[in-house]
């Protein structure tokens, strides 16, 4: 896994107020240049000088200073390269699931050795995925806890189920009794908890939606109608996995 950070876009401008302030905050963690930026349509980040992605850029590397700009896109390629990138790579508004997709797979494979994500939006997905994953917030320089490790346990039975989807038939049975246990010995149902635990364990964006769905309307009180798909203990024996020594 790569070493990850990020700051939300509403932190870093502060109303057009700290821009300077923030974007030399980034550098300090980036690092020395040349300096490395993917953006989300590089066509229009060449075509045109205003636009919101080429405003961080060249506050974060203001003209002059050296430096690359690429397609998150083009960086798929790099998937099928031993190496990988070992200079800091800038990753600029990504909200397109294909892009959100691409920088976990880099991530993953540990083809990117070092990650900073400006975010355009609180609660977009690759914020979620960040902080499951333990990114420092250059904001105000913290890191979310690691999820829950019975909550991994449980998120990983819901990876299981999956494959046909997690919005309704055994898929959402699993999630909504999953839940619904884990609500009984006291964990809050938290969307975002739930989420994070689900992107830590590995799940698929494909399904980022239906979990988020599902988890919101049970904390708002929705009663789902679901089949049984565990037994009643099932929390006991989720612990008496996690706990389990590893052979």
């Amino acid at each position: 896994m790569s070493d990850l950070a990020y700051m939300i876009r509403a932190d870093w401008a502060q109303h057009a107020t700290a821009m300077v302030q923030s974007s030399a905050l980034i550098r300090d963690w980036v690092g020395k240049a040349p300096y490395l930026f993917a953006v989300p349509d590089i066509r229009r980040f060449n075509e045109s000088t205003r636009n919101l992605d080429r405003e961080a850029v060249d506050f974060i590397a203001p003209p002059g200073t050296e430096r690359n700009v690429f397609g998150i896109a083009d960086f798929g390629q790099l998937r099928s390269d031993a190496d990988g990138i070992d200079r800091c790579v800038v990753m600029i508004h990504p909200r397109k699931r294909d892009d959100v997709e691409t920088i976990r797979q880099l991530a993953d494979d540990g083809k990117l050795r070092r990650v900073f994500v400006l975010v355009w939006w609180h609660q977009d997905e690759v914020r979620t995925w960040l902080d499951a994953h333990g990114a420092l917030n250059l904001h105000d320089r913290r890191s979310m806890a690691a999820p829950d490790p019975l909550m991994l346990e449980a998120a990983r039975m819901m990876i299981d189920e999956q494959y046909n989807g997690l919005s309704s038939g055994h898929g959402k049975d699993c999630v909504v009794h999953l839940v619904r246990a884990f609500a009984a010995e006291g964990y809050p149902v938290d969307p975002d908890a739930w989420l994070r635990a689900y992107l830590a364990a590995g799940g698929d964006f494909r399904h980022f939606d239906s979990v988020k769905k599902l988890v919101t309307e049970m904390r708002d009180g929705v009663k789902h109608r679901v089949q049984p798909r565990y037994v009643d203990n099932i929390f006991e024996l989720i612990k008496g996995r996690a706990s389990a020594p590893i052979s």
